[in-house]
């Protein structure tokens, strides 16, 4: 069986492709191809990497990771969405890296269960929009955090994802990588979901309902972050609702920034870099890049 790995980043569409993976899981079985549950997954694969981490892994640790997502069915092709395994939301960069952890992880699932039979995608997203989206996961989980002492633990205008890709490929890039970004996904989900699953024809898959998972702005998590700092609470019901109303009022724009704090001069320079760097991402060995079309009528509707 082969196991295709979608391991980050984190807030880039990922439960959207899996909304559209599942809405298409007929399909994908008369091919072979098989997603297992979140729950799942979570449990094979946080299993695997405890035993990576205290070096104790071998050929039954990846057989067992095998049968355990796979449910004991020899399929063609087996699919994980689970970017936790980039590291966490929490703390994505550090001393001027993206993911510092992650990469070794990425690498170590591969070895384990055979570089023949993994194959790794990731998203990337604008470090500019990247780091409040993931604050908006943090001020729910970590309210007493500050954006500023989160978005700061590394200079913003460090942070590359081709650095974060060559650490995962090695020395000598031998590691394969499908890339795309989280910009360009509501235009090319349909290639997107083929490359990933191997799905013959993606003309054949279906979109499932609704939009992407809805984001506030920084503007609206800062309040937040400020509002619970006067109204704790660790209740999860009651923080999504509120998170909700957040949402509502204060929808994130792909231009987002806070005087002082995320200033339009700091979002528009890492906008730019952004941009270069997906221009060199796209020039890298071993690194398969997804793109939008060029021309509208090209565009996966």
């Amino acid at each position: 069986m082969e196991l295709r790995i979608l391991y980050g980043a984190h807030q880039t569409a990922q439960e959207q492709l899996r909304a559209h993976l599942e809405q298409n899981s007929d399909l994908l079985a008369k091919q072979g191809i098989f997603m297992p549950a979140a729950e799942i997954a979570e449990v094979a694969v946080n299993a695997a990497i405890k035993a990576l981490r205290k070096g104790n892994a071998d050929e039954t640790t990846a057989a067992t990771l095998m049968a355990e997502l796979s449910g004991g069915v020899a399929y063609k092709r087996l699919l994980i969405i689970r970017p936790a395994i980039s590291g966490s939301w929490m703390r994505p960069t550090k001393e001027g890296t993206l993911y510092p952890r992650g990469s070794s992880t990425a690498v170590q699932l591969t070895r384990l269960v055979g570089a023949d039979k993994v194959q790794l995608y990731f998203a990337t997203r604008n470090p500019a929009s990247f780091l409040p989206a993931c604050y908006n996961l943090v001020v729910q989980a970590d309210p007493k955090q500050s954006f500023q002492d989160f978005a700061y633990q590394s200079d913003p205008s460090d942070l590359r994802w081709s650095e974060y890709l060559h650490r995962v490929q090695g020395k000598e890039s031998e590691l394969p990588v499908t890339v795309w970004s989280y910009e360009d996904f509501p235009y090319i989900w349909r290639s997107v979901a083929q490359a990933f699953s191997g799905v013959t024809n993606k003309e054949d898959l279906v979109a499932a309902e609704g939009n992407a998972q809805p984001e506030m702005s920084l503007k609206g998590a800062m309040l937040m972050q400020a509002y619970l700092a006067e109204h704790p609470t660790s209740d999860e019901p009651k923080l999504r609702k509120l998170a909700q109303k957040f949402e509502e009022k204060f929808p994130a724009k792909s231009d987002d920034s806070v005087p002082d704090v995320w200033p339009a001069e700091l979002v528009e320079a890492l906008s730019n870099a952004y941009d270069d760097d997906n221009y060199y991402i796209d020039r890298m060995e071993n690194i398969r890049a997804i793109r939008r079309p060029v021309y509208p009528e090209m565009l996966d509707a």
